[in-house]
């Protein structure tokens, strides 16, 4: 068996979709670490890995806006997500480069899975000569053929990222933000939501969804008796971007007279004024265990996180997605390329746009639910976890 070593970011958008192949990979006998990066998040404690520290290095990479009301406003701002953006992904390298090499030395892996966007994982395996695999958690190993700001901000980045990567020796290959492996990448989805010409990568794989064998690790209480006979509308703009008072208000106020139970994973809006004076039958709460309540659900408005469509479309749950920033325009583009769901531009949506389209997501029967039935149908016939996780083992033959 195989000493496998994972590493991604802490956050839930990043850290959600590698936990089944990280459980797959220890039912099929491997040794499985998990090194985040700048630091380890909560739940992996319950996960059974190994979970790797990095020593604190010499000087401190530049501190990252994670979440919040700042982060939430910061992506509306175009340069000022470009910064972000460069702060994440080139100016944290020098900093965290030494200390990630010596843990992934001192756990001597034989294969790395890792999330493409963390360049200092990436450049640690090339150098050491450990084969890796790339496993996204997004679809931004696809280009369509469109403009959007994550496009645009990486465009400019590109020359200093493709130099960086040449100091250290590596010729490498990016799409968007994530660097392309060149033995193994994998994509948690299929050709029936991506079509034919999604332009897959070489060396790539669509593997289906990817799901937990087991508990995650984030699940929460949840009041369950809260939920009624009515329909559930359920809405989430994900972990770190939830602080979003304007949409909630507009989604509440088109969704009060069509006889349903909003459910708003709303952080920290969540028990306050705000949320008490929302119109209709609302539940506000601060995180919600998404898994599980999907299944209850008869509609989802969503950002158009990768994981949140991913999970929705395996349970089969109409979208409406409002893409803010970053990929999330790209999962938007796939969804309604495939006639399974809905989006609109969220600086743009008004009451009435918003409860058109939950009257449309609402009514059953319609070609929408039959496309995303069938979708749907090839996501469940799936197990995108254990693939990867067998795609991953086999590096090491």
């Amino acid at each position: 068996m195989s000493r496998i070593l994972i590493a991604t970011s802490p956050e839930k958008g990043h850290l959600n979709p590698m936990i089944g192949v990280a459980q797959w990979l220890r039912r099929l006998g491997h040794t499985v670490g998990w090194l985040c990066i700048p630091e380890p998040a909560p739940q992996l404690a319950k996960l059974g890995v190994e979970v790797l520290h990095l020593p604190h290095p010499e000087a401190p990479a530049p501190a990252i806006e994670t979440g919040g009301e700042a982060l939430a406003r910061l992506v509306l701002d175009e340069v000022a997500l470009g910064k972000w953006i460069r702060g994440l992904l080139i100016d944290a390298v020098p900093a965290l480069l030494a200390p990630v090499r010596q843990t992934v030395r001192d756990f001597r892996p034989d294969v790395m899975a890792l999330d493409g966007m963390q360049y200092t994982a990436v450049l640690a395996a090339q150098g050491l000569g450990i084969p890796w695999a790339g496993v996204s958690s997004a679809l931004s190993l696809l280009e369509p053929p469109m403009d959007y700001g994550l496009k645009r901000n990486v465009r400019a980045l590109a020359p200093e990222r493709q130099a960086l990567f040449a100091r250290h020796g590596f010729d490498a290959r990016f799409r968007n933000c994530e660097c392309l492996s060149p033995r193994l990448n994998v994509i948690f989805s299929t050709e029936a939501f991506l079509g034919p010409d999604a332009g897959v990568p070489p060396a790539t794989h669509l593997v289906g969804p990817s799901n937990p064998l087991t508990e995650r690790g984030d699940e929460v209480d949840f009041p369950w008796e809260r939920l009624g006979a009515k329909p559930v509308v359920y809405v989430s703009f994900g972990s770190q971007i939830s602080w979003q008072p304007e949409l909630f208000r507009t989604i509440a106020e088109a969704a009060a007279p069509l006889g349903v139970t909003l459910v708003l994973s709303a952080g920290e809006l969540a028990d306050t004024e705000f949320s008490r004076a929302l119109p209709g039958d609302v539940v506000a709460v601060p995180y919600v265990p998404q898994r599980q309540l999907l299944p209850r659900a008869s509609a989802f408005v969503s950002h158009g996180g990768a994981n949140s469509v991913m999970e929705a479309m395996t349970e089969g749950v109409p979208m409406l997605l409002l893409p803010i920033c970053n990929d999330q325009p790209i999962q938007a583009h796939f969804l309604t390329k495939s006639g399974a769901g809905l989006a609109l531009e969220p600086r743009t949506l008004t009451v009435e746009t918003c409860r058109a389209a939950l009257r449309q997501l609402l009514e059953p029967g319609t070609p929408l639910r039959q496309k995303l039935a069938a979708i749907s149908a090839t996501y469940q016939a799936c197990d995108g976890a254990k693939e990867a996780a067998e795609r991953i083992a086999g590096l090491a033959a």
